[in-house]
Parts: structure tokens; sequence; C-alpha cells
């Protein structure tokens, strides 16, 4: 299965408060041209305001900050676009890797976004633009004297964020986003992990609910003692003893390496529409820098993943 090309994620290159005169255009007049923001009309397309038709108009998101700001006055729009703000993975890499820390300067967030691929920029004003907007959107303080940051909304939201960061120095909260993504899913939980390990089941016996799921199957590849030990199995059946008294039926399948050649990733989809990109269970556990990511490829990935399943084989 071949690998979805990704979209660049931009940063801002003018300061937020030069955009809102186009904004007020796009609404008056129902559209502007692209050319007229340059690379920032991909940025604040990206964000929400402009719809992705590439026709300049504004998304219905857009519309009520352009309402908000120009007929109605009320303030209302630096909400929206906060909650913009708090969905868009830069902010959310800066959220992960420096929610709770001291004294954050300017550089540890420079390290934040080259170290999870948002930084390839050769002037610092991206840098400056985000921060000022992060700063009004009061999701961040931002002292431009001090140069100092403290991050001021918690990452840990109701709603699990499309892009999670795992990191070597967040060993608990590593394992926590995991088990969230897990307990997202409705209907069943299907991961494909070729290095799959026991220690996966403790996060799925964590999140089990019966009134939410009816299933649960994992496909790896057969590594012998390196995940298939008689340890590892003698959990496998003591979990699924444990899981079919609440009614889940637990099925972990091994396959063949070379009929599985063809799948890079690793994925967790549910029943409904729910799909993620995630490292293996290794990575996670011991906290390798990687991410994990909603993708929008739901069903290619089921699809790819039902085929898998009936050339594997059952353990038993």
């Amino acid at each position: 299965m071949s690998q979805t090309t990704e979209k660049t994620i931009l940063l801002p290159k003018t300061n937020w408060k030069k955009v809102l005169p186009y904004i007020r255009t796009a609404g008056e007049t129902g559209a502007i041209s692209h050319l007229d923001l340059g690379d920032d009309y991909l940025f604040w397309e990206e964000l929400g305001v402009f719809s992705d038709s590439a026709t300049g108009e504004l998304s219905e998101l857009g519309r009520a900050i352009f309402e908000s700001l120009f007929i109605r006055c009320d303030g209302g729009e630096k909400e929206l676009l906060k909650q913009m703000l708090l969905f868009y993975p830069p902010t959310i890499a800066i959220q992960q890797y420096l929610w709770g820390v001291a004294n954050i300067t300017v550089e540890q967030v420079l390290t934040v976004l080259k170290t999870t691929g948002f930084w390839f920029y050769d002037s610092r004003e991206p840098l400056t633009h985000l921060l000022d907007f992060m700063n009004y959107a009061e999701i961040i303080n931002y002292n431009k004297k001090t140069r100092i940051v403290r991050i001021l909304i918690s990452p840990d939201s109701p709603q699990t964020p499309r892009n999670i960061f795992i990191d070597p120095n967040r060993p608990f909260s590593n394992i926590m986003w995991i088990k969230k993504v897990l307990g997202e899913c409705e209907g069943g939980i299907y991961w494909l992990d070729k290095h799959f390990q026991k220690e996966a089941l403790e996060w799925l016996w964590a999140i089990a609910d019966a009134s939410k799921i009816k299933q649960i199957r994992i496909i790896s590849l057969d590594l012998g003692e390196g995940n298939l030990n008689t340890t590892a199995r003698k959990d496998l059946t003591r979990f699924k003893q444990e899981m079919a008294n609440k009614n889940i039926d637990v099925s972990w399948a091994t396959i063949d390496s070379k009929l599985v050649r063809d799948a890079h990733d690793r994925w967790i989809i549910d029943d409904v529409d729910y799909a993620r990109n995630v490292p293996n269970v290794n990575a996670i556990s011991s906290g390798q820098r990687s991410e994990i990511n909603l993708t929008e490829n739901y069903d290619e990935i089921k699809k790819a993943f039902d085929e898998y399943w009936n050339k594997s084989v059952e353990i038993v």
C-alpha cells in the first residue's frame, strides 16, 4: 500500500493583524484573490479561515470571525481563532513538548518546531508571528522584552489532538496519549503493528469498555522470543478470557512477512471511520521520537487491514 503524501504545514509570514483587512474584504465582497496574501493564504486556509477550495472564500468559521469583527464587534472572534489554533499541528507540538516547563525561551520553542518538522525557514519572523498570534489568543504568554514564553493551556484537552508527539522526556504522557487514542475507537479496535508487543495488552485492558467495543483484532509478525514468547502467550490467554467475560472478542493473528511487505505504516482503526498512523509499541513505550497522527484514509486502510487479516493465522 503506498504512503500518503503529507501536506506541508506552514507558519505565518506576516503579523496576524495585517490579515484582518483581507478577511473583511472577503466577507464584504465574497472572496479575495489568494495572491493578495501570498504564502500566508495557505497558512490561513490550513488554519480554517478560508475554504480549502482555493477560491478565496471564507469558510463557515471564517465568516463567523468576519461577522464578529466587523458587524457585531463583540470580541467573539478571539475564541474562534483560539480554537482554530488549538487544532493547528505546530500549536499542538508546542503545547505537548513545553506544557509545565518553566522559563521557556524562544530558542526552546524553535527547537520544538525543528524537532517536529515544522521549521524550514531562514528568517525568525514566522516564529515571532506565530508567538504573537498565540499570545493574542491566550494560548501562551509571550514577553517580547525577556523573550520568555509560558504555556497557558494544557494539551490534555477532552478531544485528542490530530497530531500527538512521542518524546523520551514524557514517558507518562506517551502512554496516556495512546490510551486516549484507543479509547476513542468504537465498535472494534483493529491494530496492525508488525512488531506488536504484549505490553500493549495492558493499554487495551485499560480502555476496554464493553458498551463501546465488541471486538479487538491485532495483526503482527511472529518474532518468536521477540514478541511471542511463553510469557506473552500466557498473558494473551488471560487477556482473552477476561475480555470474553465482558463480551469483547479478542484475536491476535500473525502474518508472513512476505504477505505484508507492502505495508510500511502501523495503524489503529475502528468500525466508524476512525484511523490513526501510530509508531510501533516499543517506540511508544520507550519514548522514541515519533508521531501519532489522525488520517483521512479510513476506507483504504480498513480495506487493507481486512485483506491482511484474511491472510493471517490466529494465535491459539
